[in-house]
């Protein structure tokens, strides 16, 4: 972005940063910062799981990495809110998946079947004249 090259660091709005995403690294300017907000979770994880429940979660985020991603984003927040009173096993964490399928909803497939050339009249005729 050559426009770039004129503005100051004290005119960029906040929560921009003056790295160019599409230039040589690709990191941020602070390339530790993901790494430790990765660890807390991972940490929080650990502390709100009991270990069935958190291999789940591993063996799910094998198959379905999103998937996974989500439920974690969604105990981190419950329990940074308070909401999770004791630690999750496996079996609370099984209506917790349940639930995200059903709020993602199922796919209804309805098949309408149509009679193409054959008409009601036709039925009268028994074809016994075939044989």
């Amino acid at each position: 972005m050559d426009g770039m090259q004129g503005i100051s660091a004290g005119e960029i709005p906040e929560g921009f940063s003056s790295v160019d995403p599409n230039a040589g690294g690709g990191k941020a300017a602070e390339p530790g910062k993901a790494e430790a907000q990765e660890a807390q979770k991972q940490q929080i994880l650990m502390s709100i799981l009991d270990a069935d429940a958190l291999e789940r979660l591993k063996r799910i985020g094998i198959v379905r990495k999103e998937k996974a991603v989500a439920i974690e984003n969604m105990l981190v927040q419950a329990a940074m809110a308070g909401k999770i009173p004791g630690r999750v096993t496996e079996a609370k964490l099984i209506e917790m998946l349940e639930g995200m399928d059903g709020a993602e909803g199922q796919t209804k497939v309805k098949i309408q079947r149509r009679n193409y050339g054959i008409d009601d009249s036709d039925s009268e005729d028994n074809d016994d004249d075939l044989l």
